[in-house]
């Protein structure tokens, strides 16, 4: 799995984590630790990642480098979601095609061998 939970308790919790990410157009679903209590459930300690939608799209290592540093924008420097948002549209932008195992043709070769 290309997933990833991150406890984000000193920083503001999952909730806020999250709807902070949301806005900047960064998905990220809140996520409960096995030390959450059920009465916290709403606000748990932290959050989840998944890679899968960005390298569907063609994102590797260094534009995941990327990723993580408008993770840091919103989640730790606090900056407001509105202007990271600016940034992830821009990068998105540059990746709009599904990538697949094979270039062009290449998956029919394949199968018809």
């Amino acid at each position: 799995s290309h997933q990833v939970a991150v406890d984000v308790s000193k920083i503001g919790g999952g909730s806020i984590v999250a709807a902070d990410m949301e806005r900047a157009y960064i998905i990220a679903n809140k996520n409960l630790f096995p030390w959450d209590h059920e009465a916290g459930k709403d606000d748990p300690s932290g959050i989840r990642l998944g890679t899968q939608e960005l390298t569907r799209l063609g994102m590797k290592e260094p534009e995941m480098k990327d990723v993580a540093r408008l993770i840091k924008r919103v989640a730790i420097d606090k900056e407001k979601p509105e202007k990271v948002k600016k940034d992830v549209i821009h990068l998105k932008s540059q990746y709009q095609t599904v990538q697949y195992c094979f270039d062009g043709d290449g998956a029919y070769e394949f199968i018809l061998r």
